[in-house]
């Protein structure tokens, strides 16, 4: 899969998780499988996701675009 398919997996990922990861519960667990498909699309960079599981409100994490983010990192690092 090139990075590009990859970049757009993340955004579709993040702008969904900007929607319904705001779902108490529901958010922790796409937190979860998040976490999954970061390490899947990034490798290693990408179990920074993980992070998001430590909000337990699921309110504040979804403003944050963690797998995006990762993908501009591996563009420009890579």
């Amino acid at each position: 899969m090139n990075i590009t398919t990859r970049f757009i997996i993340a955004i579709i990922y993040d702008a969904t998780d900007l929607f319904l990861g705001r779902i108490p519960i529901f958010g922790t667990v796409y937190d979860i499988l998040g976490t999954y498909l970061g390490y899947k699309l990034w490798g290693g960079w990408g179990l920074v996701q993980g992070l998001e599981i430590l909000d337990i409100t699921d309110q504040i994490d979804s403003f944050i675009p963690t797998l995006t983010i990762m993908g501009l990192v591996r563009l420009f690092v890579d």
